[in-house]
């Protein structure tokens, strides 16, 4: 009887603690602790074309925190692409605590066509419609998916972006200050200062009126009091094997640095703060001609660049309107009006909010 009393007990022991162990979904796609899945989350159709996102969970054998790492947002960002796929292959459930959620391509229409920036259904830019609708035109109809399936399941966000084809930029980074909520914006620097880059730009949380959309995605996540960063890999659309493994060591060092995976943590040596980041914008459009590259130090009133017309006649130059550095630069020669060429950042070794 007191044998039969024992099976019973561990028989029960295993029973409850199968039940604590729930599946999680995003969308479709279910996974159980210890698995690791692949699967389409579905974009429907709406007023226009509908599409789908691949998705691969990786859900630990022991628990821990819900990680997103969210790559192609942009078509031609693809640094990101290729460093997830090295990941996926190399993180084990057993070797895992918590979930990971790996958003491979976000935009695949944007990804197929080669587009840059703007989504060739709809015309919009992805990272400018969240949280997005769910009966808005397909780009608002992705966001409002990535949202309410993707950032609303997560309890850290990292947004992965990279040199488009017209794009050159240093390897850079944006985290949050001025949170309501002091802690969103702890764990958003924690995160900063643990990927591995060098140029760390602060972003003022109210910079956005609450009365307005977020139109970032990383920003949504803030808003919902999940930490986020965004980080910026790569150059002018190249897939360069150095870049992929420092941003394969950034990611798991931020993974390890959340307890998600074991082993030793590192900080970013003398991390340089870009402040007062400023956008210089054409006013025409024409043919655009760079003076300088990505990473250079100009003083104010440096002439940086210049356009043309069709003819070759020059019909602006861009000046520095500060002493700072070129964080990113753009190198296709056409230039419409209203569109940036040119990004400049104060530097400086500190940040005190």
């Amino acid at each position: 009887m007191k044998r039969i009393i024992i099976v019973f007990l561990v028989l029960s022991s295993v029973v409850i603690n199968a039940q604590d162990k729930k599946v999680f979904s995003i969308g479709s796609i279910q996974a159980n602790p210890g698995e690791k899945v692949t699967g389409k989350l579905i974009v429907e159709e709406g007023i226009d074309k509908g599409s789908f996102i691949p998705i691969t969970v990786i859900y630990g054998e022991k628990p821990g925190p819900v990680l997103t790492l969210n790559a192609g947002i942009h078509g031609t960002e693809y640094v990101p692409v290729i460093t997830l796929q090295l990941i996926m292959h190399k993180i084990k459930p057993e070797d895992l605590s918590g979930i990971l959620i790996m958003v491979h391509v976000a935009n695949i229409p944007s990804f197929q066509g080669r587009g840059v920036y703007n989504n060739p259904i709809d015309f919009k830019n992805l990272n400018r419609v969240y949280p997005g609708k769910a009966d808005g035109t397909f780009s608002e109809r992705l966001a409002f998916t990535l949202t309410n399936e993707i950032i609303t399941k997560s309890d850290y966000y990292i947004d992965l972006h990279g040199g488009e084809f017209n794009e050159s930029l240093l390897n850079f980074l944006y985290f949050y200050y001025g949170c309501p909520d002091a802690d969103v914006c702890r764990k958003s620097r924690m995160m900063a200062h643990a990927m591995g880059n060098r140029y760390l730009i602060p972003y003022d949380f109210n910079s956005i009126p609450d009365s307005l959309p977020s139109q970032y995605s990383e920003y949504e996540a803030m808003r919902q009091g999940v930490p986020a960063i965004v980080v910026e890999f790569g150059d002018r659309g190249e897939v360069d094997p150095s870049i992929l493994d420092f941003a394969e060591k950034g990611i798991m060092n931020v993974m390890k640095t959340l307890g998600m995976l074991e082993g030793n943590t590192f900080v970013v040596d003398n991390p340089i703060y870009l402040l007062d980041e400023e956008s210089i914008k054409s006013d025409n459009n024409g043919i655009f001609y760079s003076l300088f590259e990505k990473g250079h130090y100009v003083t104010k009133g440096s002439l940086l660049g210049y356009t043309t017309d069709y003819w070759g006649n020059r019909i602006e130059q861009f000046t520095a309107p500060y002493s700072g550095i070129i964080v990113s630069i753009y190198l296709s020669p056409v230039v419409n009006k209203g569109e940036s060429v040119i990004h400049l950042a104060k530097v400086s070794d500190q940040f005190i909010e």
